[in-house]
């Protein structure tokens, strides 16, 4: 069954039973209204399925709460390089999956959370939790890099009694910071988490997985994201180690709550690599010749 105000979107991509040109919110209380003296099938194992829902939550969340680290060969030698390396700040290169459990724990309840395309990004969709709806803001398929702080300027502009929070991968981020002015100028106060592991991840994990590590302007040499902040009129903060992350994040949310402050945050990460966004999107060549073979 499907529902589209616009006719001609009713089976153009998959085999339908049902169409029904409406709008999605008349057609939705339509459907409740014919079903309300009904006995539905579904009621029988409500409560059953709402047992097994709770039972795969808590089996994810312990997964969670030991995955502290990417487990792949490449991830494994970026963690090993991590050790002999120290960041301009001082500190140590931060497990990105560390650091996004120390956001969520310190999350506001009511907060905003756009997310950038990117590595961490992607993995970070796994530590978010919303109980209000409007809260979560994503590229999805279209895949917009520098999407997640401009997004969330127009966020906060339209709810400014909540908190506005931004994720961007250091690449997604060198196209959208320029808006630290924008939010700084028009007095929207929001907050960005930058994730500082001086690479393209998502482009890197590809060639990591289809192109056997032969790697081709993955690499970024930055400056200090949260000094640029700085010198843009913003707040800023460079997060060296774990037990920073989630004060710091509550630091800046209380600036942008109560003093109207926009602030970056900066966390130095490890150059480890989740799973890529889409798995199909790229498929390991044939090699036809045989002097080609060993190029998979």
């Amino acid at each position: 069954i499907q529902i589209d105000a616009d006719h001609k979107m009713l089976g153009l991509v998959k085999k339908i039973a049902v169409g029904i040109c409406g709008d999605a919110k008349d057609a939705a209380e339509a459907i409740t209204e014919r079903l309300a003296s009904r006995e539905l099938k579904c009621d029988a194992t409500k409560a059953q399925r709402a047992e097994q829902i709770a039972s795969e939550k808590d089996a994810w969340e312990r997964e969670l709460d030991e995955w502290t680290h990417e487990k792949d060969p490449f991830s494994l030698d970026a963690i090993d390089e991590a050790q002999g390396e120290t960041p301009f700040s001082g500190g140590e290169y931060l497990h990105p999956r560390q650091v996004l459990r120390e956001l969520e724990k310190a999350m506001p309840e009511d907060a905003m959370v756009s997310t950038d395309i990117g590595n961490i990004n992607a993995v970070a969709h796994s530590y978010l939790r919303f109980e209000k709806p409007r809260s979560f803001f994503a590229p999805m398929s279209f895949g917009n890099c520098g999407y997640a702080f401009p997004t969330m300027i127009g966020a906060k502009v339209a709810a400014p009694e909540r908190p506005g929070i931004a994720y961007a991968g250091d690449g997604a981020w060198g196209m959208s910071l320029m808006e630290t002015m924008t939010a700084v100028r028009h007095n929207i106060p929001v907050t960005a988490v930058v994730f500082h592991n001086r690479q393209w991840g998502a482009e890197k994990k590809n060639q990591v997985e289809f192109y056997n590590r032969r790697f081709v302007a993955g690499e970024l040499d930055n400056q200090s994201f949260a000094e640029i902040g700085r010198s843009m009129g913003a707040e800023g903060i460079t997060v060296d180690r774990l037990e920073d992350v989630g004060p710091a994040l509550k630091k800046a949310v209380d600036m942008q709550m109560n003093e109207g402050k926009t602030c970056i945050i900066e966390i130095m990460c490890t150059r480890e690599l989740g799973d890529p966004f889409r798995r199909d999107a790229l498929k390991k060549p044939v090699r036809l010749l045989e002097k080609y073979q060993d190029y998979v």
